[in-house]
Order: structure tokens, then sequence, then C-alpha cells
């Protein structure tokens, strides 16, 4: 594991900490109110072997298990409660820069995910991503060494990429 200290605390605070926070800011109003509607974004890796991103996947199945837990809890006093699974979207975050079928642009991912609000407790808010999944997972049933090396070698093409584009701004930057 090749993570900073700062990284892994920033993934905690952002997926762990506030999630939980805002959660005990906001759901009170709501069950006083007897309506509402929470929606924590996890993500596909959650599901799935992630290799080189196991921090980054441990936390978003915690926001996975904490939605499921509250809507449990709070899914009949009127709440809707979802978890949205993604998996890849075009986002500065991402890094992606060119929307393809697996990998939206923010804003229509976000447009396919609002359409699934209080259909599912647990979505990947876009039907493509959906398909990925069931692949992935089907791949992983019946070949787990398979499905690791697959997702591993995604991972390291990814980060050559990165670590490529990283070298070559950085060398423009010393010019």
């Amino acid at each position: 594991m090749q993570l900073c200290d700062n990284l892994i605390q920033t993934l905690l605070k952002a997926n762990v900490v506030s999630v939980t926070r805002m959660t005990r800011l906001v759901l009170p109003q709501m069950v006083q109110r007897k309506k509402g509607v929470l929606i924590n974004i996890g993500s596909l890796s959650s599901d799935i072997p992630c290799p080189m991103l196991s921090v980054y996947a441990a936390t978003k199945a915690y926001v996975d298990k904490f939605t499921e837990g509250l809507e449990m809890e709070y899914g009949k006093k009127g709440i809707i409660i979802q978890c949205v699974l993604p998996g890849f979207v075009c986002s500065n975050m991402s890094g992606i820069r060119k929307s393809t079928l697996l990998a939206p642009s923010a804003k229509v991912f976000v447009n396919s995910a609002i359409d699934l609000v209080g259909i599912a407790r647990k979505t990947t808010g876009y039907f493509p991503h959906v398909i990925f999944g069931n692949v992935l997972m089907s791949i992983q049933g019946m070949c787990y060494s398979f499905c690791v090396w697959l997702v591993t070698r995604s991972m390291e093409n990814s980060r050559l990429k990165s670590l490529k584009k990283y070298k070559k701004q950085k060398g423009k930057m010393e010019a």
C-alpha cells in the first residue's frame, strides 16, 4: 500500500466522517417531518475487486453499508434513503476527459441517477454501469483470479497513463 497518511486521512474524512456527520445533521429534521430524501454516493469499486484502490474502495463500502443500515432503520418513517454506486464518470476528479458509454459525462450520469431516486435502495444510477458491474461479478464468480487480473491490469494501465502525464507536466513546469 503506497498511500501517504494525508491521502488516507482525506479518503476517510470525505467518505466516512463527512457522510456520517452530514447524516447526523439532516436526518433528525427528516424524521420530524416524516419525509425526506437522503442519497449517499458510494462506488461500484466497493462491490468488485479493486487492487490499487483498496482504501478508496473500503471507504465506499462503508458508505454502502451505512446507507443500508439507515434505510432499514428509517425507510419506514417516510424517508427515502438510497446509495448510488457509480462506475467511472467523466469528471475532473476521475481524470477521464472524454465521455464514453461506460464513462458518461457528469450531466448524463446525474440525469440518469435522478430518475432512479426512490426506486431501489441501492443502484449504480446508470444502466451501462449495471451491465458492467454484472459482467464483472459474473467473471468474479466463475474465476476470481481472472477478475482480479483483469481489474489490476486496467488499474495499472490507468496509473501508468497518469504517471506519464504527471511527468510530462512536471517537465513543462521545470523548463
